[in-house]
């Protein structure tokens, strides 16, 4: 019983003793870095679809039905005018296997680079068969499908980006718009040259305008300071207070690019400390440590 008492005082003492609380131990804290607003515009861009073509091209045709004896060209091959591209034998040297007649020259009508070929050797072709297109490399243009409520940012003398699929920028320059307009979509057709490498004809790619658009001094902050939700309805900032601490402030924004993007408005003055990054995810008033540089 003496040992049971003893263990109950223990007991006792145990549950009065106090643990410590924590209040001495420091909030935990979030390292970001910081930016500050600057003044200007970003241009509104409009993206429109178009298509490489060329506007000089000559199409070889075969003079005589007959067997193609010898040459050939690949898409791609550069030509000159007068060139030998391909050696016809009639019919009739055909059929007797007469050598001693020679065979008939196809040359081509001008020089250039071959968009397509349609005949190759030891293939049959008939009188005035298509055997390959020429184009003349200078004449590449991008058409561009505008609709028409956008003529005002694409127009004769503007100027726009082509866009490659493999992410290469031109810069292109529109010269005229073609006489025809698609009925279903109601969108003409612009013609853009630009200083190119050889394309492919009927390639996609993207033409990009620039218009500028309202007041011309206007808040911008790198893309990156700026938060939003998942449908993309609200947008916010954070900017840093005197004592450490993270304020969230909601804001409108406009135009942007790659990597700005413009505040239309907001609580934000020229002083504010934004965050740049770390502010992800960071609550209305957490506590922040500045990262040093």
């Amino acid at each position: 019983s003496q040992i049971a008492f003893l263990s109950i005082l223990l007991l006792l003492g145990a549950c009065g003793h106090k643990q410590p609380t924590g209040n001495n131990e420091s909030s935990p804290t979030t390292e970001v870095t910081l930016t500050h607003i600057a003044w200007g515009s970003i241009p509104k861009e409009i993206t429109l679809t178009a298509t490489t073509a060329y506007l000089s091209k000559a199409i070889v045709s075969a003079p005589i039905s007959g067997f193609i004896t010898s040459g050939g060209v690949q898409i791609g091959s550069r030509v000159r005018a007068g060139q030998v591209i391909y050696h016809l034998q009639s019919k009739e040297q055909h059929a007797l296997g007469d050598g001693s007649q020679p065979d008939i020259p196809v040359c081509a009508g001008r020089g250039g680079i071959v968009l397509d070929v349609q005949q190759q050797a030891g293939g049959y072709v008939n009188e005035g068969a298509v055997m390959c297109t020429i184009a003349d490399i200078g004449s590449l243009v991008f058409e561009i499908n505008v609709p028409y409520e956008l003529r005002r940012y694409a127009h004769s003398g503007s100027h726009c980006t082509i866009v490659l699929p493999d992410g290469t920028q031109l810069s292109a320059t529109i010269s005229s718009p073609l006489a025809t307009m698609d009925q279903q979509s109601q969108s003409e057709k612009l013609v853009a040259r630009a200083k190119a490498p050889f394309l492919p004809e009927g390639m996609n790619v993207k033409a990009v305008f620039k218009a500028q658009t309202g007041a011309q001094n206007k808040m911008i902050l790198p893309k990156s300071a700026v938060m939003s939700n998942e449908t993309l309805s609200e947008y916010w900032i954070m900017k840093v207070n005197n004592d450490g601490t993270a304020i969230k402030v909601p804001v409108e924004v406009g135009n942007s690019n790659s990597t700005n993007i413009e505040i239309v408005s907001g609580n934000i003055t020229a002083n504010d400390n934004i965050i740049l990054t770390g502010g992800y995810g960071l609550e209305d008033g957490a506590r922040v440590t500045i990262a040093k540089n």
